[in-house]
């Protein structure tokens, strides 16, 4: 019965089968499992850095700067070590894992390492912890920034590496170009803060002008034009627009260029970039709200009105409530709001294709942080030029109804990670012509539950080869297929999406 290393002569002949040269070879789950476990990693460590480091920080600082009415009374180190943190520890958590886990794919290619994905995973979240906690305390900022920098900076490197498969530049399209520019974008963001971190500073403090260089291009050099990009690519699909302009994206993105030393053009290139997107034209086509909340289009425009709002704030003037409220429209408004809406609607297909936990909570996180930002963004100004004082009294109110919208958002996010992987078939489906291979690399599970049903095999064997079906295996071990089917069939049962659950109602009838 058994061949060499003691598996089932079955084995044996499937293995020799899946080394012919020529076989047309089955879709093999198990890269793209990988990769979603990849995006996951990347998407928790995000989720950490938002609630975490970022926005319970920042609640504390808001609140403290409201109750002594100075934006000077929380130390320098706490706000700088808040908003690293929220921009480059969320938001640029979730652009690495989601570029990492789609553009290979997109330009015709894969993933170059898997491997150097986690390791930069493991530089990125352990350079943004670094930076963070020794600016929060104070100590030992002088070998730990300079070493967060240079992580940093090597995780941009390999970003612009993984992302680029050979030949690629022959079949990019709008969107690429516009997220490689953005991609460079945070190439520069990074030489500037590592020239800013050595030689060390003297207290746990970037110079103020330097600073706001560094949010200047982590904003507008790396997040504006990356999420452009992907804009081009989700929205006509998601909201049903038109194709976007290339002639009117080109040319925003010549006034982007010319707008990061000369600020007054952004608005330009934010108008542009928003009439290329065609996104305050009529759908042409229903926007695609299954899964999520109906209404997260609307969220989505309003979301580039913010951006819009934020590049116009940030034309004006340099004043710090100005300046304040121009970056609060752009982290919160604009890209907060884009996560809020699109993100609920396209990770938990990325994520092993589940399902989102509540759709529920996609609207009332976005409703809770519309308002919160409006009244940042709106009394901000106000209260640092000391026109209304009052106005004081409402940032405290602005940051709890964003920490609010911020939990649930990340609540919701965090429990579809952790919903067990739903089956998107029925179960007359599970048949014993399906290979065990994709049985087991698909829903590692039935691993376990095929051992204790009869294949014994699976307990010794390494490697399961991929053209071994269910019937051959069954019969290589001497176990009734109908042993193996019954229990996969009720597993399979329990683990039916939600979206099937009412079609297989009524498939079973009264």
């Amino acid at each position: 019965m058994a061949q060499g290393n003691g598996l089932p002569a079955a084995w044996q002949e499937a293995f020799r089968r899946d080394a012919q040269p020529g076989r047309v070879r089955l879709a093999d789950p198990a890269p793209e499992r990988r990769l979603a476990r990849l995006l996951a990693a990347w998407i928790a460590a995000g989720l950490f850095f938002l609630v975490f480091p970022g926005t319970l920080v920042g609640v504390w600082n808001l609140i403290t700067i409201s109750s002594r009415e100075s934006g000077t009374s929380v130390p320098a180190p706490w706000v700088q070590a808040h908003g690293h943190a929220q921009l480059l520890g969320w938001v640029g958590a979730f652009i690495i894992g989601i570029s990492l886990y789609m553009l290979p794919k997109l330009r015709g290619g894969r993933l170059r390492s898997p491997a150097a994905g986690w390791l930069m995973w493991a530089l990125w979240s352990g350079a943004i912890a670094l930076r963070w906690s020794t600016g929060i305390f104070e100590a030992g900022w002088q070998w730990a920034w300079p070493a967060a920098a240079g992580m940093e900076l090597l995780v941009a490197l390999l970003l612009i590496w993984q992302t680029w498969p050979p030949g690629a530049p022959a079949r990019f399209q709008l969107r690429d170009w516009l997220i490689e520019a953005g991609f460079l974008g945070l190439l520069l963001t990074m030489l500037v803060q590592a020239q800013a971190v050595w030689p060390p500073p003297q207290a746990p403090v970037v110079p103020a002008g330097i600073n706001n260089r560094m949010l200047h291009l982590a904003v507008w050099a790396f997040c504006y034009p990356v999420v452009w990009g992907y804009s081009a690519h989700f929205l006509p699909t998601l909201l049903g627009l038109g194709k976007p302009s290339a002639r009117l994206a080109c040319i925003a993105l010549g006034l982007l260029a010319a707008g990061l030393p000369f600020p007054w053009l952004l608005p330009a290139s934010v108008l542009a970039a928003c009439w290329s997107l065609r996104i305050f034209h009529p759908s042409q086509r229903p926007a695609k709200v299954a899964g999520t909340d109906p209404r997260y289009p609307w969220f989505v425009r309003l979301s580039f009105v913010w951006l819009a709002v934020s590049a116009l704030l940030g034309a004006l003037s340099e004043s710090p409530g100005i300046a304040g409220a121009s970056r609060h429209a752009f982290t919160v408004g604009f890209l907060a709001g884009m996560i809020f809406s699109i993100g609920p609607r396209i990770l938990p297909a990325f994520l092993s294709s589940r399902e989102l936990w509540s759709a529920r909570l996609v609207g009332v996180s976005l409703a809770l942080l519309t308002a919160g930002c409006a009244l940042r963004v709106g009394f901000e100004p106000l209260a640092y030029a000391g026109v209304l004082p009052s106005a004081w009294a409402v940032l405290p109110v602005s940051a709890i109804l964003e920490l609010a919208a911020v939990l649930l958002f990340a609540l919701n996010i965090a429990k579809t990670l952790a919903t067990p992987l739903p089956a998107w078939f029925f179960q007359e489906n599970v048949k014993d012509t399906m290979t065990l291979y994709w049985y087991v690399m698909s829903y590692p599970p039935t691993r376990k539950l095929l051992i204790r049903a009869g294949l014994k095999s699976l307990e010794r064997a390494r490697r399961i080869p991929q053209s071994l079906t269910l019937r051959e295996a069954a019969e290589a071990e001497g176990v009734e297929v109908q042993a193996l089917l019954e229990p996969l069939r009720r597993f399979f049962v329990r683990r039916q999406a939600r979206a099937l659950r009412s079609t297989t109602a009524k498939r079973a009838g009264p």
